[in-house]
């Protein structure tokens, strides 16, 4: 590989219309009509029977970078163009409500509105269609509407104040590395990349703060073992035996956080079982979380624990270009702030004077496989 810098300016217009030659003969794709040879590299690979050259910084006569270009700058644009579109346009929004769970999606500014569960209270009596009515006997009775209201905070943790996550994170683009130019699939590869690293790092985050729920409801399990199909078999019965039917009546009432360990052992269940995903074999919605493994995590469909914070831009997630000229650079970052509702309280009365005090209803349940066999 031989790198070759042209020095040498065009120093007329009818010296734009010829094409500039490398030092071989070849002529130097588009530096016909204004490219500016001073910022032109090529990069010369042979293998022995062919040559390719690779043209690096095109620019027109204006000095603007020209399409499909190879300078940082552009390549970083571009990304950020792509990743504020990906997660601010209203796709990301409605990918979360449909295919994960439900989450709220508040202005900047406001707090996370609470989660209440009206608890109906049932009232259901039996009567008589015919016949003498005797009130001693035949008379119904019910029980009086009372406090039926479940109020979900999003304090978790009180004596710490931790009441939401700031999810960060960021990388390096460097110059040297655009050397070898992009393209625009080459872009949308990485910004779907860079979107699921994104997500999966922000639901580990939340599993964090889940395992640290006061009422969280840990069921102990015997760990998984055997063959892919033996495995989700196990963990599709567990969870059907200690499903909180109060929250939810089936599993498709439920996402399930997994680790990506579990995740890839479920994924190689679901094809064998003929399924396209392992949202299709467990008849729920399954996400993977990044980092250690604290178990599997239910979080019921039927309340939005999730609540996302705009920016005052109204974006739900910040991205972040900052030329870093001691690494010759650009540092990006995406920012968001995410809270998390999964404490839940009830008022109930304790006695003399109607006080009411808060009492516990757990929302968050998880399977911990460390029960010995």
């Amino acid at each position: 590989m031989a790198i070759t810098n042209q020095i040498n300016k065009a120093s007329s217009l009818a010296s734009l219309r010829q094409p500039q030659r490398d030092k071989d003969g070849q002529i130097i794709r588009g530096s016909v009509w204004g490219t500016d040879t001073s910022r032109t590299d090529y990069v010369q690979m042979t293998n022995g029977q062919d040559a390719q050259v690779l043209n690096v910084g095109f620019t027109d006569r204006s000095g603007r970078p020209m399409a499909f270009g190879n300078d940082s700058h552009d390549y970083v644009q571009a990304l950020e163009d792509s990743l504020d579109e990906t997660f601010n346009d209203g796709d990301f929004r409605t990918a979360v409500m449909e295919h994960v769970f439900p989450c709220e999606f508040r202005p900047y500014g406001t707090d996370p509105t609470p989660i209440r569960r009206q608890a109906l209270q049932n009232r259901t009596v039996r009567f008589k269609h015919n016949g003498a009515f005797n009130p001693a006997k035949d008379a119904p009775s019910t029980t009086a509407i009372t406090g039926a209201s479940v109020t979900v905070t999003p304090v978790l943790n009180p004596e710490t104040n931790k009441t939401g996550i700031l999810c960060s994170a960021a990388t390096h683009v460097s110059d040297f590395d655009m050397m070898g130019g992009w393209t625009e699939g080459a872009l949308i590869q990485t910004v779907g990349d860079m979107q699921v690293q994104y997500c999966r790092q922000m639901f580990a985050a939340v599993v964090d703060v889940l395992k640290d729920t006061p009422d969280l409801q840990v069921i102990e399990a015997v760990p998984l073992g055997g063959k892919p199909s033996d495995q989700a078999e196990d963990l599709l019965d567990i969870l059907a035996l200690n499903l909180p039917v109060e929250l939810g009546n089936t599993l498709s009432d439920y996402a399930v956080l997994v680790p990506e360990k579990l995740e890839a052992v479920l994924d190689r269940a679901a094809q064998r079982a003929g399924h396209e995903d392992i949202s299709d074999l467990l008849g729920c919605t399954v996400c993977g979380y990044a980092g250690d493994d604290t178990g599997v995590y239910l979080l019921p469909k039927r309340f939005a624990s999730i609540s996302f914070r705009s920016t005052k831009g109204a974006k739900t997630v910040d991205v972040k270009v900052t030329r870093n000229s001691n690494t010759a650079g650009y540092d990006l970052e995406l920012i968001s702030v995410v809270d998390v509702l999964a404490t839940g309280s009830v008022k109930v009365k304790t006695g003399a004077f109607d006080v009411e005090t808060d009492a516990s209803f757990p929302l968050v349940h998880a399977i911990r496989f460390t029960a010995v066999e």
